[in-house]
């Protein structure tokens, strides 16, 4: 059904900007980004091959023949593979540099690579950057392409910006972030590369004397040379040096070490890697934020009549000019006032989020269908300004909070739901909000006893996988680092701890409701929300169960669920029942449980048992 939208008054926009038509709104639509260029696809297929890889890379036995030092060329292949995870997802732009690069050096530096394993994975990690490149190009022509039509539709007529355009902000804090973390990172390979030389410089003068190691402790060995002398040197890998063998020791006055291990500067590669890689993506966001706004502001932009409509949380839904009914929305994005005396700068750069507008004085949105006058290209990344009226018809001038996030599916604005995630229908089947509250609300009966919804037998099941998982990787990655000592192998336990949460979560997350509220049970914790402070209750299209609460606040359990999945098995699992029915409980008080539930019922967490587990996994490996 169609609504009349509120106009723009006739003299605050030029005539001659066309309307977005229908039909042209759907060629751009077509041209977005195809299913297999999604980036949690190359994320997902780089990091397996990656932690394999990483494993499977033996670690060189230091000699006096062949020395161990500091590894540059690893250092750049680790972050340059840590840091695609992030610019796969994020920033396409960086991918198309990066990627390339890492599959150069893999290939230079791991073949051929001894074992089959590390043979294969190192293949399936040059196989996948080629894929995630491709991604990348991908996504980057589907950008071209969809401002080409923007081009073609606004029929080569553009404007300038309305006034006020306020102060170019876009980019300062990424650009002023990364580039303080690129100087921490650039003066940490400087200490290290200052320690190499003046190792270098001692060694070049030192006198080799050759001794018997006597006995050995965890970061050191104890040696006897020919006169009769016994010192203790400095090891990175004392396990290497049996008792009894000889070694090379250089001495330069009262400085020694060990011939086959020279200066180690991994602690100033670390802090590099830690400070170099945000560094080098809050510099690139910041960048392409500045040149996007800038390109907006600075030129004659593309102008097109738009409709557009604000849900109750703030975001702004924009759809073809002759969508009367508003039927089916283009894109969405977070819009804010432009003022002429604004001058701060945003708080961030990235997406944001409904919560950003959620909270107990959260305002009052106008829902209805707004004329509205579109400047710039619509794409994902992009920046855009518009020219719309507010609640009493007066023209105001609003622009994109962050780089606009094109959705790849589902179910447009509800101005009558509590938040967009709340409903996950299968397709065909759009219920209005209250009916659905309705009829979920006429399944409880009320029986004044305690309401429990915990984990299915799948989601057990996942849960005891991924728990074998991390003990079987925690007992792999600990070996490696007793046999090969400290190395880049050791960032799998920051892996094997992701594992840990979501096999806890899986195990044993639970909600309980009673007349208190909800008791909240997570991988780490129990949390009790009062009925008066509960928003609702949203089963996300990202797999994520969020129990909203007042105050902007959120609890979750990520990723438990497959929303395509689901949709397409026709399965309805206990955590979509459960939001479902904790909104009736929300909006119906009187179906609520009249009794309290006692803490035995409430849940345990299971991440300090896990965790607990993975500590006894490595004590053991340590013993024996």
């Amino acid at each position: 059904m169609s609504e009349s939208p509120v106009p723009i008054p006739s003299g605050s926009v030029p005539a001659d900007i066309p309307n977005w038509q229908s039909v042209d709104a759907a060629a751009w639509r077509k041209a977005g980004l195809a299913p297999w260029t999604r980036p949690l696809w190359s994320v997902l297929a780089l990091l397996v091959p990656l932690v394999v890889a990483i494993g499977a890379d033996p670690e060189p036995v230091c000699s006096d023949a062949v020395p161990c030092g500091p590894d540059w060329a690893g250092m750049v292949q680790a972050g340059l593979a840590v840091g695609l995870l992030y610019w796969l997802a994020r920033l396409p732009e960086l991918t198309l540099v990066t990627a390339p690069v890492l599959a150069v050096l893999v290939a230079w530096e791991q073949f051929p690579a001894p074992g089959e394993v590390s043979r294969a994975a190192n293949m399936a990690v040059i196989a996948v950057l080629a894929l995630g490149c491709a991604a990348a190009w991908a996504r980057s022509a589907a950008r071209r392409e969809q401002r080409r039509l923007v081009e073609r539709a606004a029929a080569g007529i553009r404007h300038r910006l309305p006034e006020p355009v306020g102060p170019l902000w876009r980019g300062t804090i990424p650009l002023a972030a990364g580039a303080m973390l690129c100087v921490v990172a650039a003066g940490a390979i400087c200490l290290g590369l200052s320690g190499v030389r003046e190792d270098e410089r001692h060694a070049a003068g030192a006198e080799r004397i050759a001794a018997e190691v006597i006995s050995r402790n965890d970061v050191s060995v104890r040696v006897r040379t020919d006169d009769a002398r016994r010192i203790t040197v400095d090891a990175a890998f004392p396990e290497d040096y049996a008792v009894g063998t000889t070694v090379t020791v250089l001495e330069d006055g009262r400085w020694r070490r060990l011939a086959a291990e020279p200066y180690d500067a991994f602690g100033w590669q670390l802090l590099a890697l830690a400070a170099g890689l945000p560094g080098i993506s809050l510099l690139t966001t910041g960048v392409l934020a500045r040149r996007r706004s800038a390109s907006l502001r600075w030129g004659p932009v593309p102008a097109l009549r738009v409709l557009e409509r604000v849900d109750l949380n703030g975001r702004t839904w924009v759809y073809a000019a002759d969508d009367a009914s508003g039927s089916t929305s283009l894109f969405s994005c977070l819009l804010v006032q432009v003022l002429p005396d604004e001058d701060q700068p945003d708080e961030g750069e990235g997406e944001y989020d409904e919560e950003d507008w959620e909270g107990e004085d959260a305002p009052v949105f106008d829902t209805r269908l707004h004329e509205a006058v579109m400047f710039g290209a619509p794409y994902e990344g992009g920046e855009l300004v518009f020219l719309t009226v507010d609640g009493d018809g007066n023209p105001v001038v609003t622009r994109t909070r962050g780089p606009v996030r094109l959705p790849r599916r589902g179910p447009g604005p509800l101005a009558h739901a509590p938040n967009l995630d709340a409903i996950e229908e299968p397709a065909g089947a759009k219920p209005l909000p209250d009916d659905r509250v309705a009829e979920v609300a006429a399944t409880l009966t009320p029986t004044g006893r305690p309401m429990r919804w915990g984990p299915g037998k799948a989601a057990r099941a996942g849960g005891l996988a991924f728990t074998a998982c991390a003990v079987v990787g925690t007992e792999f990655v600990t070996d490696t680092l007793l046999a090969d000592g400290f190395g880049w192998h050791v960032l799998g336990f920051f892996g094997l701890f992701m594992l840990l949460k979501l096999a806890a979560t899986l195990l044993n997350w639970r909600v309980t409701a009673d007349s208190a509220g909800l008791w909240l049970t997570g991988a780490w914790k129990v949390r009790h929300v009062p009925w008066e402070r509960l928003r609702g209750a949203a089963y996300t299209r990202e797999g994520t169960v969020e129990i909203r609460v007042r105050d902007q606040d959120t609890w979750e359990l990520p990723g438990i669920g497959w929303p395509w999945a689901e949709r397409r098995l026709g399965l309805r699992p206990p955590y979509n029942r459960m939001t479902d029915e904790i909104n009736a409980l929300h909006t119906r008080p009187e179906l609520r449980p009249i009794e309290q539930s006692p803490p035995r019922n409430h849940g345990l967490p299971l991440g300090p048992v896990l965790a607990v587990l993975l500590a006894l996994t490595v004590l053991l490996s340590f013993l024996g």
